[in-house]
């Protein structure tokens, strides 16, 4: 896992948590409910724990510091006000080959 933050991004990056599942029709009837498959449930909820962790390592306050200041909304400031096309008007997606087990996600967020 690498998280770094500059001047003009962030970065996080989702990866060695196994094969990124397809989630495209991967609900299951159990009993009378309708769940996610659990093999997909447990991705993501990895992907997630991982985003958190990283985010709260960017959000550390210095030794000298003490905040008063809950890690999630200093991680909140670090991400766009919305996820809409007027602040998010551009997305680009690279993909290239990774050995078996290595699969996953680097997102750069930069600000325009």
């Amino acid at each position: 896992m690498i998280s770094m933050n500059t001047n003009e991004s962030l970065v996080l990056a989702i990866r060695a948590i196994g094969h990124v599942p397809a989630f495209k029709n991967k609900k299951i009837i159990a009993g009378k409910r309708l769940i996610t498959a659990p093999k997909c449930k447990k991705w993501m909820e990895e992907a997630t724990d991982s985003i958190i962790s990283q985010l709260k390592y960017l959000c550390q306050t210095d030794d000298e510091e003490t905040s008063t200041v809950p890690w999630q909304q200093s991680a909140i400031a670090l991400l766009p006000q919305d996820d809409n096309w007027k602040v998010i008007p551009m997305i680009t997606v690279k993909v290239r080959m990774v050995r078996k087990g290595d699969e996953g996600a680097i997102i750069t967020l930069t600000e325009l």
